[in-house]
């Protein structure tokens, strides 16, 4: 069976690559919300702008018909030249407008660089519904990793009277948009360091609640195997002299079951019905149980109910549910034949296919209050005969593998051995070993 992975490598990489997807969602936020605020920056600096504007020629606003449009034009010209711009940003285009939006003076710089772009905005409108119900109109476009904002205001004298509107184009200097991108990518990198820091700090307080809980529940697991080896051998004992059957049946049961290709899982039900296979057996009187002669057919239709009284009681614990195929299957024969459901072939589930193999097998050599151990050649000329009737002939021919040294080893044996190795074998289904030396850890619930 491979080794799973530490636990602890499983959790260093779900809390990596949680934090990597969180410091990315918060970078990209964060991210998104500086780039607003570069906007909000943007549009600010060029209503200031245009606030200095509307200063520089309020003599016209306050005239009629906004004045001397040249003297507007030459006032316009002024911070569009190249010593007169701050560092900032300037206009590249601007325009007067009258109240029906008839331009009364105009001033634009055409050695900006994406002054075809600023022409476009102009070229394209303003929302006019939007610039009379607010008073002001903004939009910002990006050329080539430049920012441009084409903006326009209404216009007031120092009278507080609407004469016109202001429209512009405003070229944001690169390196205010560098130093904005540069603090934004700076806020947006500590989120993440924050989020990964944290991350590191909680993973050796994640890593002692495991260790806590993983050791509870190896308690509760060995505590559960206790307790079905103590059900198991307390059930085998009410029709035999010893416990030892339990054991050598399992053993048995998993060689097989892994002869065969069991899965995990399957392992982990094979292990538990070998156990408990006869559980219900609590339920049959003992002078049946017991009868040293063959049953009557009335007293062998009362045996057959220990399958049923089985079924009951491992269906009521959610951790041995998983044993019930074998519990309820064991007597079903290959042909059809068996009970309690009469199914055949493939409709019996291969735990009980396998086990029914390994019962027989331990059954016809191992010695009863009704009858005598078999020898090794006579118990395997039995099962043979029931290949295909009684038993899968795929199992069978692989259990005929393991025979002999299964024979040889656990066979008429009542010391300690049987106990050991089932301990050792079936360890491997319950608890894994942590790779890094840290003791026994569980297993998935199977149940």
């Amino acid at each position: 069976m491979a080794q799973r992975p530490s636990i602890h490598r499983t959790l260093v990489v779900r809390l990596v690559f949680a934090a990597l997807c969180i410091a990315a969602v918060v970078m990209a936020l964060v991210l998104w919300v500086e780039m607003r605020n570069i906007d909000a920056v943007v549009k600010n600096q060029a209503a200031a702008a245009a606030q200095r504007l509307r200063w520089a020629i309020m003599e016209d606003l306050d005239a009629p018909g906004l004045g001397d449009h040249d003297r507007i034009r030459r006032t316009l010209e002024k911070p569009l030249s190249v010593k007169a711009r701050p560092p900032g940003g300037h206009f590249v285009l601007v325009r007067i407008l009258d109240t029906d939006y008839a331009e009364a003076a105009a001033a634009s710089d055409p050695s900006y660089e994406h002054f075809g772009a600023a022409k476009a905005c102009v070229a394209a409108g303003m929302d006019r519904s939007a610039l009379q119900e607010r008073g002001t109109w903004e939009k910002v476009s990006r050329v080539d990793g430049s920012a441009i904002i084409h903006l326009a205001s209404a216009l007031e004298n120092s009278r507080g009277e609407h004469v016109g509107y202001a429209e512009g184009v405003y070229a944001v200097s690169p390196a205010v948009l560098a130093r904005a991108r540069l603090q934004a990518a700076v806020v947006a990198l500590v989120a993440a360091l924050i989020v990964l820091l944290t991350a590191l700090l909680l993973y050796p307080v994640i890593t002692r609640l495991l260790r806590r809980v993983s050791g509870l529940t190896d308690d509760l697991l060995h505590a559960n195997m206790e307790i079905l080896n103590v059900l198991g051998s307390a059930i085998a004992k009410r029709d035999s002299d010893t416990d030892i059957h339990n054991y050598r049946v399992t053993i048995y049961a998993i060689r097989l079951g892994q002869e065969t290709g069991l899965s995990d899982d399957e392992m982990r039900a094979l292990i538990k019905g070998a156990f408990l296979h006869d559980v219900g057996k609590i339920g049959i009187r003992d002078s049946i149980l017991l009868k040293p002669g063959n049953l009557t057919e009335e007293e062998f239709e009362e045996m057959k109910q220990h399958v049923r009284h089985g079924r009951d009681i491992v269906g009521r614990s959610s951790w041995l549910s998983d044993a019930a195929p074998v519990v309820v299957g064991h007597h079903e024969r290959y042909d059809g034949s068996g009970y309690l459901e009469g199914r055949r072939g493939s409709d019996i589930p291969k735990v009980a296919r396998v086990f029914a193999v390994a019962d027989v097998f331990d059954a016809l050599t191992s010695k009863r209050p009704y009858k005598e151990a078999l020898g090794f050649g006579e118990t395997m000329a039995i099962l043979a005969r029931g290949r295909g009737t009684h038993f899968d002939p795929g199992v069978l021919d692989a259990f005929v593998k393991i025979a002999p040294s299964l024979y040889e080893a656990y066979v008429a044996r009542d010391d300690a051995r049987p106990r050991h190795d089932l301990r050792e074998r079936g360890r491997r289904y319950f608890v894994d070993k942590d790779p890094r030396g840290r003791g026994w850890r569980p297993c998935k619930r199977t149940a």
